[in-house]
């Protein structure tokens, strides 16, 4: 007797819920990826101010070297120092928002695949690891017992425990019940 179309669904079910927490994984990690690498490129706005700091630094040096000349006097060499101090600190502080925003988007990017991807297969990963040592466990009995009449009882109780009565009441024997039970694993006996 053929397995009833829930058991079909059930394997199909199974794949479909495979599918789909694939796609949900690799959906968040490319948004993670693209997230993280478009921040790390926003990060060349440090080298910006950086260069920006280091012309402003050249300015200053370049104002102090008018000091030296008599008929000028002390007042540019004054602002040129100012100006080469304001553009050393410019310089530093392009350097630091250019590691802050790599590194923040190196976090950004892990946690953008971590939130939304680490919950699902925390839950979903034990229920197939489990699935699968129960297919393979049945697998193996199922080549070493497979035409043992104990195996089928064994398999039809199982198939009790899991069916609906209406789907139970429709397979009128053990051995019956033992195929829709390995169905409902996606397992069938050698023919």
């Amino acid at each position: 007797m053929a397995a009833s179309p829930r058991l079909q669904v059930n394997q199909t079910t199974a794949r479909t819920l495979d599918g789909a927490v694939l796609f949900w994984c690799v959906l968040w990690c490319v948004l993670g990826v693209w997230t993280g690498v478009t921040l790390w490129q926003a990060a060349d706005v440090g080298e910006t101010i950086s260069s920006s700091g280091r012309s402003l630094t050249k300015v200053g040096e370049g104002l102090q070297g008018l000091s030296d000349i008599p008929v000028i006097g002390e007042g540019p060499g004054e602002v040129g120092a100012e100006v080469a101090g304001t553009g050393a600190e410019i310089t530093d502080r392009g350097a630091e928002v250019q590691g802050q925003l790599r590194l923040l988007g190196i976090f950004i990017g892990v946690a953008v695949v971590g939130i939304p991807v680490t919950p699902v297969l925390g839950l979903y990963l034990p229920l197939r690891v489990r699935r699968a040592r129960e297919v393979a466990l049945v697998r193996r009995q199922l080549e070493e017992h497979g035409d043992d009449p104990g195996f089928d009882r064994h398999l039809a109780d199982r198939a009790r425990l899991v069916l609906t009565y209406d789907e139970v009441a429709r397979l009128d024997s053990d051995r019956a019940l033992a195929d829709a039970e390995l169905a409902r694993l996606g397992l069938a006996r050698r023919r």
